[in-house]
């Protein structure tokens, strides 16, 4: 009896751990993956939607052997809003201003090497 009621306490402090995880853990928004073995200039991108105030994490890898990579985020009118900076491994966050849809762009410009940036919504 007594190793039954310790099993289900168990399942029942597990479960609970899951949950309270699944509640608070940030929401993905978005992902980039890109890899080039021979120089190349293009342009990539991933849309999001945002209200204002929501607090925005960029998390962001890169290998690059040579060329560039800027990483901006525009408005959905073209406007600027955000420039990441440049950087082997990088987090960093950015509050939104106001609710819109957002679009990150990476452009490479005679690049070669790999890339990976995570875009999550931090304040659901």
């Amino acid at each position: 009896m007594k190793k039954t009621i310790f099993i289900i306490v168990i399942i029942i402090v597990v479960v609970s751990a899951i949950s309270i995880h699944l509640i608070t853990s940030p929401k993905v928004l978005g992902n980039m993956s890109k890899s080039y073995s021979e120089q190349i200039t293009t342009t990539s991108d991933i849309s999001f939607s945002g209200k204002s105030g929501d607090r925005i994490k960029f998390s962001f890898k890169s290998d690059i052997i040579s060329g560039n990579l800027d990483m901006v985020l525009y408005d959905s009118v073209g406007n600027e809003v955000y420039t990441l900076d440049s950087a082997k491994a990088l987090e960093t966050f950015f509050t939104l201003e106001r609710s819109d849809t957002f679009t990150l762009v990476t452009k490479c410009s005679n690049f070669i090497g790999d890339y990976k940036i995570v875009v999550y919504n931090m304040s659901d």
